[in-house]
């Protein structure tokens, strides 16, 4: 009788409990509140420096000052949320192309009405919500 109470137990807590393979991203979390999630399939991580360098093959998914690093964790979700930005990283100098959710590009220096705009500014691409 122990021993079926005991089995069932067992298989009851090991359907509870995730395998690491079940982890699709792991979530990284900076002081400043933002997160960035990166891919955990063939997932490499190395302390170079001062920076934390997340790398898959050859590709550089994330490379991150240790300073500013809050925490990190593994999920099966890679949605991140909607991170705040201040003005001066939404600089539109001559390199900045603003799209509306139609893929129109929108006219430099106009006054955008209320709605959700993708601005590209060199290596940077925004989710920009203007209310």
């Amino acid at each position: 009788m122990k021993k079926t109470i005991l089995m069932i137990l067992l298989c009851i807590f090991s359907s509870l409990t995730m395998r690491a393979g079940d982890y699709q991203y792991l979530v990284f979390t900076l002081s400043n509140g933002t997160t960035q999630a990166v891919t955990a399939t063939d997932l490499s991580i190395a302390f170079t420096g001062d920076n934390l360098v997340a790398t898959s093959g050859n590709e550089t998914l994330a490379a991150l000052p240790l300073s500013t690093l809050a925490s990190m964790e593994f999920s099966t979700d890679g949605t991140t949320g909607i991170s705040q930005i201040s003005a001066d990283q939404l600089i539109t100098d001559g390199n900045t192309v603003i799209y509306d959710m139609q893929g129109r590009q929108m006219p430099q220096g106009a006054a955008l009405p209320k709605g959700v705009y993708i601005v590209k500014n060199n290596n940077r691409t925004f989710k920009v919500n203007i209310r």
